[in-house]
């Protein structure tokens, strides 16, 4: 059984595919399977994998309709893998160099762990500094393995699927897998966290995330939005369902209604439908809101406050005064 399993969605990257793959195959630790997703069998991706898999025995592509989206893709290299611990990398990102070594120290060292978060770098394909947004959210992490109640910050929605590594067992037994299409990271990230034992982090980078000029669909307009709220209310069901206590829940809110408040007030994301998104919004917003939960000071505490309340006209003034500003 090889340590790593690395899944690999193809669709619409076909030309950014061989950087992601040979990120991979250049590591200097080398017991993994590499499992790119095609579409089908004569995807333009597909043609990419064929040669590869030629001349490396560890790659191992299964294929996936366009149809089923992101989630399908990844679920079903899930489905295929046969390794100890699953990775999830988009097509057109990388593993830096050293990446699986790293991993596997870090595994080896805190044991039997469900899920291994780590660091990840946003770099703009063309110019700009890159970033580390997972570096906050992991600096205040305990040193060797610990309970997710140690380190409530780590609610799993605000890292992407390809910032953590995953005991494949853990995944199965749990039956846990992808749910919906859009904004499947979040939907995914906190089911895993909400049923996950035991966890450590990885204060390296692992991934480096490639930014494309036009960013990707989760920002463009459109009503797949709405999937924001349709993850947003399975994963805080889930933590009702499991009496998820206080301390973890408070910051499994907060974050998840970040990602809502940053949609509903964007100015080009939602258009016809923008009312019925703040209004279903509003009604999962006090449904789940924890027991004498307080909103956050400024305005982020104010943007709480008139979603608790529905006030949608009031809302938008303050965001048309936001643009303005």
């Amino acid at each position: 059984m090889p340590r790593f399993s690395i899944v690999v969605p193809s669709h619409g990257v076909a030309g950014r595919l061989s950087q992601a793959l040979d990120s991979v195959l250049a590591q200097s630790f080398g017991d993994f399977e590499l499992i790119p997703v095609c579409d089908a069998p004569d995807a333009p991706a597909a043609d990419v994998v064929a040669g590869y898999a030629e001349r490396d025995s560890r790659v191992t592509p299964v294929h996936s309709p366009p149809s089923a989206g992101l989630a399908g893709a990844r679920n079903t290299g899930l489905k295929a893998a046969v390794g100890g611990h699953v990775l999830f990398l988009d097509g057109d990102d990388v593993l830096v160099p050293g990446a699986l070594a790293a991993l596997d120290a870090r595994l080896s060292a805190v044991g039997d762990v469900d899920v291994l978060y780590f660091e990840h770098e946003r770099t703009p394909w063309w110019e700009g500094e890159p970033t580390n947004p997972a570096a906050p959210l992991l600096a205040r992490t305990p040193k060797g393995a610990f309970s997710p109640d140690r380190a409530p910050q780590l609610t799993g929605v605000a890292l992407p699927a390809w910032s953590a590594v995953y005991r494949r067992a853990f995944l199965t037994e749990r039956d846990l897998a992808f749910p919906g299409d859009h904004f499947t990271d979040v939907g995914f990230g906190g089911l895993v966290a909400l049923r996950a034992e035991r966890v450590a982090a990885l204060r390296a980078v692992v991934v480096r995330h490639l930014l494309r000029r036009q960013g990707n669909r989760l920002g463009l307009p459109g009503e797949h939005h709405a999937e924001l709220l349709d993850q947003t209310e399975l994963v805080l069901t889930r933590a009702a369902e499991q009496d998820l206590p206080a301390d973890r829940l408070k910051p499994l809110f907060e974050q998840l209604f970040a990602a809502v408040l940053k949609t509903a007030a964007h100015p080009r994301r939602l258009t016809s439908e923008r009312r019925a998104f703040f209004r279903w919004a509003s009604a999962l917003y006090r449904r789940h809101r924890p027991a004498g939960y307080r909103a956050p000071g400024g305005s982020v505490g104010v943007q709480h406050r008139l979603l608790a309340s529905g006030s949608n006209a009031a809302f938008r003034t303050l965001r048309a005064a936001h643009r303005t500003a």
